[in-house]
């Protein structure tokens, strides 16, 4: 027993100063670094920024390294993981504003690029399978999002809750309100399951879904059992958006996409399957993985806004707040989503047959090649919201606008590059894809739907600029907890979608009319938005929120401590 003792303490020994040697050396890189800033004659902006920078991140390897000698390996590493969710907060708090954005941002981006781009390869693995499960999937695909759009629903209203507190230093209140937010999501996520697997028929022929056999009713199955994960997943990463940690997410999720994308290879090209539920099985074992470590995440101790089994129990405190910032961003979304399978049952029932039933599918082909832009500006939404919302709890509105500010001008960029290099450069080799095809009689169908798609795209695309606008005006609002307001823009884009769609096929227009509703909406939904946002500003200077005004001076910064 005491050889074992004494095994164990050197083991442990030997890893801190692993630790220590390894935090040494990257602080006599920044003390070299800092050396060098410090003897400039004059310094600009930007070498003010670095230096404050490199300081704090010399105050951090210096705490790391007096907790591995002092303290126990185990108890070491889990202050250092907390040293560095605490340089992210005061990073939020205090740190330049574009370089905040960028950090919470732009990995959350790469991942919605990425998400988008796998999307685009499914359709074409299922090509593979048949022309019409191209379309099968589409239709399937917008019921998934509307439903998911609860967990979205919960995780971005209980975000703006548990920023709040989180930004304030409330750190024992935000950890319950994120206990209360799985809670929510648990309970409701399995309510649906059990509600609409039964009638898994009936919905799938009211969504007017093309071929509905066995395979088709055992995809949407799956899917909603996909969703259970899905929901708990959302929360997951909304807390770690809080905490500033996009690069862990960023990882995590192309780690899901890896694995969804492997067993697909397998399924399609090495097996050979003639059935789409074995794509939903390739996506059910990415987001079980992903839930395995959001769950060993989430009530570890090394965690800021560590969830206890204790606080899994509904207090009103939390509950009724997360509820009221959920509901219109749930409506919004699930009305959204919801709207998208109206238009698509509508689509299909005008121009099914003129199309050969490849209407919605070359649609949905057509929103996945707008949303490898769309997606990658749409986190913008929830990453601004974020750093607005613990701004709030900071007592600071002026550094809220710099974050709507930073936010515009970063998707703008991405909408100028994106829309040219989706328009211009990746169309066609994309659209062609789906022109291949396995069996002969196969190919007629697989030029018709490229075809199909890339005339729907040339209306479709407008949504781009559109999109990115709306997405930076949610993001503030959502921010200043104003929900309600994007549920009325989403209703409206829903009502405009479907109105357009039934007007242009009433006066005789072609298929094309899927794509010209789409890009009408979108355009004047960020008109909308754009009015939201005048009138929202001018309230803001004129009245303030929560006995806060935008003339008052900044709080502050405080000097980072540990």
């Amino acid at each position: 027993m005491k050889v074992e003792v004494i095994r164990l303490l050197k083991n442990n020994n030997l890893k801190n100063q692993k630790e220590i040697n390894k935090s040494n050396k990257k602080l006599e890189k920044i003390n070299n670094k800092i050396t060098n800033l410090e003897s400039k004659k004059e310094l600009n902006k930007l070498d003010e920024y670095n230096l404050d920078k490199l300081k704090i991140q010399k105050k951090c390897l210096e705490h790391i390294v007096s907790s591995f000698e002092t303290m126990t390996y185990e108890e070491a590493r889990v202050e250092k993981a907390l040293t560095s969710e605490k340089r992210r907060r005061y990073q939020i708090l205090n740190g330049n504003m574009f370089s905040t954005i960028l950090m919470i941002c732009i990995p959350l981006a790469i991942y919605a690029f990425f998400n988008s781009l796998y999307n685009l390869i499914d359709q074409i693995m299922a090509s593979q399978i048949s022309k019409s499960a191209v379309s099968n999937i589409a239709v399937i695909s917008q019921l998934k999002n509307s439903i998911s759009a609860f967990g979205a629903g919960v995780a971005g209203g209980g975000a703006v809750l548990v920023a709040r507190y989180y930004g304030s230093g409330e750190l024992e209140h935000a950890r319950k309100a994120s206990a209360n937010m799985l809670l929510i999501s648990l309970i409701v996520s399995s309510i649906i399951l059990l509600i609409l697997v039964p009638f898994n028929y009936p919905i799938l022929k009211i969504a007017q879904t093309p071929n509905i056999d066995f395979g088709v009713e055992l995809y949407f199955i799956l899917c909603m059992i996909e969703l259970v994960f899905t929901s708990i997943n959302s929360i997951f990463m909304g807390l770690e958006k809080i905490k500033g940690n996009s690069k862990k997410l960023l990882y995590l999720n192309v780690m899901m996409l890896l694995i969804k994308l492997f067993f697909n290879i397998i399924f399609i090209y090495g097996i050979k399957v003639d059935s789409i539920f074995y794509l939903e099985i390739s996506s059910i074992i990415g987001q079980a993985s992903l839930f395995i470590i959001a769950v060993f995440v989430m009530f570890g101790k090394k965690n800021m806004l560590q969830i206890k089994l204790a606080n899994l129990k509904p207090k009103k405190l939390y509950i009724i707040p997360i509820i009221k910032l959920s509901i219109p961003i749930f409506l919004g979304k699930f009305v959204m989503n919801l709207g998208k399978a109206v238009v698509n049952a509508l689509c299909g029932s005008f121009y099914g047959e003129v199309t050969d039933g490849l209407i919605t599918g070359a649609l949905g082909i057509s929103n996945n090649l707008t949303g490898l832009v769309t997606s990658t500006t749409g986190v913008f939404e929830e990453g601004q919201s974020t750093v607005v919302s613990q701004n709030i709890g900071n007592r600071n509105l002026k550094r809220t606008t710099k974050a709507f500010k930073c936010a515009m001008i970063s998707v703008a960029v991405i909408c100028f590059i994106g829309f040219i290099l989706v328009s211009f450069v990746f169309l066609n080799p994309i659209t062609d894809l789906f022109a291949k095809a396995k069996a002969g009689e196969d190919i007629e169908k697989g030029l018709k739907l490229a075809k199909l798609v890339k005339q729907i795209y040339f209306f479709d695309c407008w949504s781009i600029p559109a999109l990115g606008l709306t997405s930076v005006l949610l993001g503030l609002l959502y921010g200043y907890g104003k929900t309600f307001l994007s549920g009325i823009l989403n209703f409206s884009r829903i009502g405009i979608r479907i109105l357009t769609l039934i007007i242009c096929h009433a006066a005789g227009m072609d298929y094309t009319a899927a794509g010209l509703s789409m890009g009408i909406s979108n355009v004047l939904i960020a008109l909308m938005s754009f009015v939201f946002l005048v009138f929202f500003l001018r309230n803001l200077k004129k009245k303030g929120y929560a006995s806060m005004r935008l003339s008052d001076p900044e709080p502050i910064a405080k000097e980072f401590a540990l």
